[in-house]
């Protein structure tokens, strides 16, 4: 038995050689979960993304001003009246200054749907962040599992060369049979095997919460929480919650709202426009050429330059007139679509009032199951105690101690996985009531 306790610390010691170690509680390793995760920042960036594009429609309220410039080569010569307008290589630059008046309300609309879009990104944002927190939840607890498992079989390891000493020097002294022995071997071997499991299985749930985490995989992560400590679900139950809470239900809102601008922004392309503008231009360098009369009878040629600018003010009102119904139907369009949303909205609180009806009752139920498997543990443990009283004084057989232990095994694990899923559900059941903050 030495030797099989000496192989588990020497495949304890190989895995753990050469690891860094790190303490983390459960408030680091959600913490930590958010910062590593890809999700998160790809979430986070569309929610900046959408912030500007926010900034941007607000942009549109704002005049507008445009510079132009032209250069102008012109072939053969334009004639007027015996004079010939030469442009080879004139010029023109000129400023525009734009400013709309009335644009059927689509600017208005388009910044309020852009700050919907921003708000439904953050909701969005919020919601990935809520996925991320459940599953470190989960890998968290079921780690801490995992090593209330391993220390379980280690004193099962223990309990097991005790009365492997015990028979042997029965045996040796013709108190025992072999047969008692063999069984012993027996059970140690079983008790190996699931040591192996345990250790593999706990190396998995190591390596997958590093990862949650952000941190190398040959991490040995040391969990503050060294049991699983859990509370009455009615402090849970009493707490002001609700699915109206939720981010999922915002961003559903979220939906129904953009929907109301898109009608919005849509009729008002079929509106009437106006717009003021005021405009500066200058050009140059272009030349009239011709002769004029000497006042003696006869003709001499000249040239004139003409470089010159000027301002211009203009007042434009654009008007849809025909359009065969086209903004009537794509009106109709966009009101559908907000009725889908609102359909949409109307199902999933439905469903959501159904998660956080069935997370109450898993919640509830899983305490239950915790109570259910501290009494048998209890009895179990009992049981144990006296059976090795008998079995020390040679009042019972191998096989009733070691069915006592086999009872004592499954009791414990049974502790162990009803306090774990209870931890798991009531993370469940803070996000379904809209109560657990990303």
């Amino acid at each position: 038995m030495n030797k099989i306790i000496f192989s588990l610390a020497s495949v304890l010691a190989f895995s753990l050689h050469g690891q860094a170690q790190l303490t983390l509680s459960h408030d680091q390793c959600l913490e930590m979960a958010i910062t590593a995760s890809e999700d998160v920042r790809i979430a986070e960036n569309e929610t900046q993304q959408s912030k500007l594009d926010w900034e941007v429609a607000r942009t549109n309220r704002l005049p507008r001003l445009s510079g132009s410039a032209n250069g102008f080569y012109m072939a053969p010569n334009m004639g007027m009246n015996g004079m010939d307008f030469v442009m080879h290589g004139a010029w023109s630059a000129g400023l525009t200054l734009t400013q709309p008046i009335w644009t059927g309300g689509k600017i208005t609309a388009g910044i309020d749907l852009a700050k919907i879009g921003r708000d439904a990104r953050e909701q969005q944002s919020a919601v990935t962040k809520l996925d991320v927190i459940t599953d470190a939840d989960n890998a968290y607890w079921t780690y801490i599992a995992l090593i209330e498992k391993q220390k379980m079989l280690q004193s099962m390891i223990s309990f097991v060369e005790e009365a492997y000493q015990q028979v042997e020097a029965s045996v040796s002294a013709g108190m025992s049979t072999r047969a008692d022995q063999l069984r012993l071997e027996a059970k140690r071997s079983d008790v190996s095997y699931q040591m192996e499991k345990v250790i593999n299985g706990l190396d998995m749930c190591r390596m997958g919460l590093c990862r949650i985490i952000g941190v190398d995989f040959d991490t040995e992560i040391v969990p503050v929480d060294t049991t699983i400590q859990v509370k009455n679900p009615m402090d849970l139950l009493g707490l002001d919650g609700g699915v109206s809470l939720r981010p999922e239900y915002q961003l559903l809102q979220s939906q129904i709202s953009a929907s109301e601008k898109q009608i919005k922004l849509t009729r008002a392309d079929y509106l009437p426009s106006i717009a003021l503008s005021g405009m500066y231009n200058w050009y140059g360098n272009m030349k009239m050429k011709g002769v004029a009369s000497d006042g003696m009878g006869g003709y001499v040629p000249y040239t004139s330059k003409i470089n010159d600018n000027f301002g211009l003010v203009a007042l434009s009102v654009s008007i849809p007139l025909i359009n065969w119904g086209e903004g009537f139907k794509k009106v109709k369009q966009k009101k559908i679509a907000l009725e889908n949303s609102q359909l949409e909205l109307e199902k999933n609180i439905k469903l959501m009032d159904l998660q956080l009806r069935n997370a109450q009752m898993n919640l509830t139920s899983a305490y239950s199951m915790i109570q259910t498997a501290e009494r048998g543990e209890e009895e179990a443990t009992e049981a144990l105690r006296v059976m090795q009283d008998r079995f020390d004084v040679g009042m019972c057989t191998v096989t009733d101690l070691l069915e006592a232990q086999s009872q004592w095994h499954s009791a414990r694990s049974n502790t162990i996985e009803a306090r774990t899923q209870y931890k798991i559900y009531e993370t469940e059941y803070l996000r379904a009531a809209g109560l657990l903050n990303p």
